[in-house]
């Protein structure tokens, strides 16, 4: 309830956690555990949201929605065609989609 809050997004995303050991199952090519910023976007399908610790680590990924993906990779083809064009912004930023209105 607090992701869809702090969003302001009604769709709240599918969650994994898996230990480091685990990452396979999740990515071809996992990343490196260290190497993982709390934001950062994978493969535009998971984004990082952390680690838990009960007894062993457990690295937290949230599914991105739908229009995430899609937007994510829009943007990446959009870059690679325009390359003058690309983002200078450093860091993960926060993709959301608009919310629904019900009349």
């Amino acid at each position: 309830m607090r992701v869809a809050r702090d969003t302001h997004n009604d769709y709240l995303p599918e969650l994994e956690a898996v230990a480091s050991d685990e990452f396979r199952l999740l990515f071809e090519r996992p990343p490196q555990p260290d190497a993982l910023r709390v934001g950062e976007v994978l493969r535009n399908t998971f984004r990082f949201l952390g680690i838990v610790r009960a007894g062993e680590a457990f690295y937290v990924f949230a599914r991105l929605d739908p229009y995430e993906q899609a937007e994510l990779t829009e943007k990446a083809s959009s870059t690679l065609k325009k390359p003058e064009a690309q983002d200078t912004q450093t860091g993960p930023r926060s993709v959301t989609r608009s919310r629904r209105v019900v009349p």
